[in-house]
C-alpha cells in the first residue's frame, strides 16, 4: 500500500508564461522543419501536396499550445518532507518522484534567456545514483528556488555531519 501524496506547492503563475513560450518556440521550430521537408519535397516533383504538411502540423500544434501548457502547469507539484522531495508533474503520464534527502549529492539553480526574463528559475538535484539529474522543477520564482537549493543542501549537510 502506498502512502498519500502531502500537499503539494504550486509552480508560480509566471511558470504558465514558460509554459507556453517554450510551446510557442517549439511549434515554430516544427513548423520550419515541415516547411522545409513540403520544400524539398515540391522540388523532388510533388507540386500540390507537401504545402499541406506544414499547415497540418502547426494547426495541430496550435491546438496543442492551446491546451497543454495549461494542463502541465497545472500538474506540477513539489512537497519537501522530512525525509525526502517529493516531485509530481505530466498531463498524459502522471509521473510522482521521491528523492531521498540522504541521497541528494548537490542541487543546481539554472536560469535560461526566457526564465530569467521571466524572474524564474529551474532547480536540479542531482544523485550518486544518476549520471544526469534525478529531479527537476522547472518554473520556480527565483527565491523559491534559491530557498529551496539551501534547504537541501543544509539538510544534506547535517545528513553526514
Amino acid at each position: 500500500m502506498t502512502a498519500p501524496l502531502p500537499t503539494l506547492e504550486r509552480l508560480p503563475r509566471g511558470a504558465l508564461t514558460l509554459f507556453r513560450i517554450r510551446a510557442l518556440l517549439r511549434m515554430g521550430i516544427y513548423g520550419a522543419i515541415t516547411f522545409a521537408v513540403a520544400l524539398g519535397l515540391s522540388f523532388a516533383g510533388n507540386e500540390r501536396w507537401p504545402f499541406l504538411l506544414p499547415c497540418a502540423v502547426v494547426l495541430g500544434l496550435s491546438v496543442l499550445t492551446a491546451w497543454y501548457p495549461q494542463r502541465a502547469h497545472e500538474r506540477w507539484g513539489w512537497a519537501l518532507r522530512d525525509h525526502d522531495l517529493v516531485i509530481s508533474h505530466g498531463v498524459l503520464l502522471q509521473e510522482v518522484v521521491s528523492i531521498p534527502a540522504g541521497r541528494i549529492q548537490h542541487v543546481d539553480v539554472h536560469q535560461g534567456p526566457i526564465e530569467r526574463s521571466l524572474g524564474l528559475a529551474r532547480l536540479q538535484i542531482y544523485t550518486a545514483a544518476g549520471s544526469g539529474a534525478d529531479g527537476e522543477i522547472p518554473g520556480l520564482a527565483r527565491e523559491t528556488a534559491d530557498a529551496l537549493r539551501e534547504r537541501l543542501v543544509r539538510r544534506e549537510a547535517d545528513d553526514v555531519v
